[in-house]
């Protein structure tokens, strides 16, 4: 945490972008010093490193929320 009581990197269940693939996706795990994030929508995980992993803009967890919601409509969930 910082000085002002917010996390500085994200943590499991977190929305998380990985700034070397510009993805952004769920913060899984963290499995041998890498962090594993899958894609909101589902799909196959892939790894990170820590130190590219980041808390997604506004304009980009609206953006991963609308792909999931779109997709659970798709579905018919």
């Amino acid at each position: 945490m910082d000085g002002n009581g917010e996390r500085s990197a994200p943590g499991i269940g977190d929305l998380a972008k990985d700034t070397a693939t510009n993805k952004v996706g769920i913060l899984m795990d963290k499995v041998g010093g890498r962090f594993l994030l899958r894609p909101v929508r589902g799909g196959k995980e892939w790894e990170a490193e820590p130190d590219k992993v980041e808390f997604p803009s506004a304009s980009e967890k609206l953006q991963a929320n609308n792909a999931a919601r779109n997709r659970m409509r798709r579905l018919g969930l």
